[in-house]
């Protein structure tokens, strides 16, 4: 979408609003941020170097609702990411006892907090893997959505017509690539394999949630498709070439979610049974095709705040994957956890944070450690440092990606 349709759609709706009764409330709001990231190690080359405008319009009459924002992006490191993007546009129907929401939308199901065991409709872009706010990774997807309400129980039906998926960096000049650059073989990667726009590719969930006197909790089901690809590999007929092909499969999930806030303490937990996921083969089996097996997926979590500006948190999840067999690359147990400390300073003008996502089974990490300070209420300015470590497992392959990073934003 070209710059000045977005320019004369923003100058439409304001004149509507404006035109109509007083009732109408129309709000502009946005952000402008650059960020910058500096590889730690030689050849302490930039890993990141982006601004960004972010528009956001909101307008309320009555029962009514309609939001939407886009960005306008230049990425120095990425030139793929130069241009404008429609984020979200979306309109909201409300009153006592049911609401709509229809367009393009970020949905989140679930308590865990940077993890995904049952907010899985909204997939990730990992374009520099999670060297970014979580709300960033986020992807909308065009959905509807139905809700039923009641004081002490909600329902949620959720349809998307076209699935979205996680966006795979595999760009050469990317250094958070997923595949190697240079060297022999060489990569020949087909990402763009999508299910066909057909109805019965479509996505359907449904969510119960029940608000109780000291507890809250939900049960979901859900009729998606792996959002992150699996791949399939072959080699050429002289081993020069390895031939990567992204694929994607139907998944139901069935999920449950709950939510104790007890004193200084909140504990949290999701439960969701994968049905039907499938499995790459390990690099000895290469040859074969990819293999469904069901998975339990759990994950307890605990917030403590103990006054003083203090956040505490932690939070362990574990995978086991039903009937394994020793054939895939992933093993029949993966074991995540996450901690993150949180301290506000000086009237909460300055926020001190650290966050890490640490792979039990493999002794590797990512820590996301940053200083904000708020210089006025509409500019703040951070430096952060991102640590990876680890020889194998997810965090193997940007072990050498740890950098100091520097970013500033001006909100109106």
């Amino acid at each position: 979408m070209k710059l000045k349709y977005i320019i004369i759609f923003i100058f439409m709706w304001s004149s509507f609003a404006f035109s109509q009764e007083n009732e109408t409330k129309l709000d502009f709001t946005g952000f402008v941020d650059t960020y910058h990231a500096v590889r730690s190690k030689s050849p302490n080359n930039f890993m990141s170097s982006r601004t960004r405008f972010r528009g956001e319009l909101k307008m309320l009459k009555g029962n009514s609702y309609f939001f939407t924002s886009f960005n306008a992006m230049h990425n120095s490191i990425i030139k793929s990411q130069t241009g404008i993007e429609l984020r979200e546009a979306f309109f909201e129907y409300t009153i006592s006892s049911w609401d709509i929401k229809a367009g393009r939308q970020i949905i989140t199901w679930g308590v865990a907090d940077g993890m995904r065991i049952t907010d899985i409709i909204s997939p990730m872009d990992m374009t520099e893997f999670l060297a970014r706010d979580y709300d960033d990774i986020r992807i909308p997807v065009d959905a509807i959505r139905l809700r039923l309400l009641k004081p002490k129980v909600r329902f949620e039906l959720i349809y998307v017509p076209v699935p979205s998926f996680f966006i795979i960096p595999d760009e050469s000049e990317n250094p958070w690539s997923i595949f190697p650059k240079g060297g022999s073989p060489v990569f020949d990667i087909e990402m763009d394999n999508k299910p066909e726009l057909e109805i019965k590719n479509s996505e359907v969930g449904a969510r119960f949630s029940f608000f109780l006197p000291g507890a809250d909790f939900s049960v979901s089901a859900l009729h998606t498709w792996n959002k992150m690809p699996v791949f399939s590999r072959s080699y050429s007929s002289n081993d020069d070439t390895v031939f990567v092909k992204a694929n994607h499969y139907n998944l139901d999930i069935l999920g449950l979610d709950f939510s104790v806030p007890k004193g200084q303490f909140v504990f949290r937990g999701e439960a969701a049974y994968y049905i039907g996921e499938v499995h790459e083969p390990n690099e000895q089996n290469i040859n074969l095709k990819p293999i469904k097996k069901n998975s339990l997926n759990c994950l307890i979590g605990i917030d403590w705040y103990p006054g003083n500006d203090w956040t505490i948190t932690a939070q362990y999840s574990h995978k086991l994957i039903t009937g394994y067999i020793d054939i895939l690359q992933e093993k029949e147990n993966t074991v995540l956890s996450t901690a993150g400390i949180t301290k506000k300073l000086f009237r909460s003008t300055l926020s001190v944070s650290t966050f890490a996502y640490i792979d039990i089974n493999n002794g590797g990490f990512f820590d996301r450690s940053s200083i904000d300070y708020a210089l006025t209420d509409e500019i703040h300015l951070l430096i952060g440092y991102d640590w990876f470590h680890g020889d194998k497992g997810m965090f193997d392959l940007f072990k050498y990606n740890s950098e100091f990073w520097f970013k500033a934003k001006y909100s109106f």
